[in-house]
């Protein structure tokens, strides 16, 4: 199904990993796709990528923390495709530190990009939107917005807040037909999950990973296929929501499985 046909669609952070499967996602369900990233040599690669199977692409570079470059790419986007209907926040990154070893540069940067970037792109994309017809807004946060998953607090508070700033825009842009939503990825797999953990202990969270539910890493078509039915008209009462995918990992606390031996 085409259900996004005739659709413009920014995604931030589209070079690799969640980013690029969503865009695929996003053109595979008809829309049109501007990948906005800060170097264009993987943007291109994701773009021939998609050309390949049929999708139309192209490609921005700019950093989402920058307003001036924001605004410069949405411009450019304006100008070659006339509108932008759908918007997926999805450039992030990690800045891993012990909580007493957090330097300020390090916050700053993980915030300015997974928070203020998402705020500066809704922002400046919404004064647009409002014109016209609508849109979809969709922003990428993390189950990590609940809870501590590692010593990365900056990462945790600028998702934490992501999924704040997601409620009061959707609040705030409802009267412009502007729907705002978020998806918090569980532990899915990507490139970098396979790189960064041992073979057994990736059999191990493919197939029996005791933490989740389902016993699995979340796969990225599987985060595509519930941000393009967020982008789509299927989702046109949704609006100020938080959907995990987390093979139903924040359904439980974990308590109960860890003391159950001890009974």
């Amino acid at each position: 199904m085409r259900e996004l046909e005739g659709k413009v669609a920014l995604v931030t952070g589209g070079g690799r990993g969640i980013g690029a499967g969503i865009a695929e996602g996003l053109a595979q369900a008809g829309a049109t796709v501007a990948l906005m990233g800060r170097s264009s040599a993987p943007l291109e690669e994701v773009a021939a990528r998609m050309a390949a199977g049929g999708g139309k692409a192209t490609v921005h570079t700019g950093s989402v923390s920058d307003p001036d470059e924001v605004e410069r790419v949405l411009d450019a986007i304006w100008a070659e495709h006339g509108s932008l209907q759908i918007v997926v926040n999805n450039a992030g990154i990690v800045d891993e530190a012990e909580f007493l070893d957090i330097s300020l540069e390090g916050w700053n940067k993980t915030v300015g990009t997974d928070l203020t970037g998402a705020f500066l792109v809704t922002q400046r994309a919404a004064r647009r939107m409002r014109d016209g017809s609508g849109g979809s807004v969709i922003n990428i946060a993390s189950i990590d917005a609940n809870g501590y998953d590692g010593p990365q607090g900056s990462y945790v508070a600028a998702k934490a807040g992501l999924v704040g700033l997601t409620k009061n825009a959707a609040v705030e842009l409802a009267k412009y037909n502007i729907r705002v939503n978020s998806v918090s990825p569980g532990w899915t797999r990507t490139q970098m999950v396979e790189e960064f953990v041992s073979e057994e202990a990736l059999r191990h969270m493919m197939t029996d990973f005791q933490r989740v539910p389902m016993k699995r890493l979340v796969e990225i078509p599987e985060l595509a296929n519930a941000v393009v039915f967020l982008a789509s008209d299927k989702a046109s009462a949704i609006t100020g929501v938080d959907l995990p995918v987390d093979c139903g990992t924040l359904a439980t606390l974990y308590v109960y499985e860890t003391i159950r031996p001890l009974f």
